[in-house]
């Protein structure tokens, strides 16, 4: 285990926010933390091995589902009146943190995202993509152009996400095997 992972694994849990609700175990990103600080080598080899072997444990997948009314909406009997919330175990929330971020890493890495893309990039904010947008639509419109603008938003888009493609994706991009498995069993079950 190196200086870096300890370092990477403690910030990870450290990065989270102490005053969420905890999941279904009921541990708090601070007693994570306080268990990371009591034994790091135990803790952290225990995240590289579930990186290392394309293992995300079934109990970090387990949410607990709490339904909460959107303002306005109380009289509703309409289903969609309810935003709901999934509290999950931090255990997994931390795995799924550093899973991401090494995808990401190599996919930045590598040349896979376009320079045109906003969303999930890192320096790059909701601001970022306004401004892109106005600077683009002044040059045209200085050239006497018509510029038309389409928007999307995808509701749900976690639910939305066709984890076939995901994977798909991720081997076409050579992605490493440990992390193609673990994203493979992140999304199984």
């Amino acid at each position: 285990m190196t200086e870096t992972s300890t370092r990477t694994r403690s910030q990870t849990i450290e990065g989270f926010n102490p005053k969420k609700a905890p999941g279904p175990d009921g541990i708090t990103s601070d007693i994570l933390t306080l268990v990371f600080k009591s034994i790091p080598k135990t803790t952290t080899s225990i995240y590289n091995e579930c990186l290392k072997r394309g293992y995300f444990p079934k109990e970090w997948k387990i949410a607990m589902i709490i339904p909460i009314v959107k303002p306005g909406k109380q009289n509703s009997l309409d289903p969609s009146k309810y935003r709901p919330i999934s509290l999950l175990n931090i255990g997994g929330k931390v795995l799924e943190k550093l899973l991401i971020n090494r995808v990401m890493h190599y996919i930045y890495k590598n040349g896979y995202i376009n320079n045109n893309q906003y969303g999930f990039t890192p320096q790059k904010s909701t601001t970022d993509t306004a401004m892109a947008v106005k600077e683009f639509l002044e040059r045209e419109l200085v050239k006497g152009k018509v510029a038309i603008m389409v928007s999307l938003d995808v509701q749900g888009t976690f639910n939305a996400a066709w984890w076939p493609a995901i994977l798909k994706g991720l081997r076409d991009a050579k992605c490493p095997r440990n992390l193609y498995q673990l994203t493979q069993d992140y999304f199984r079950e």
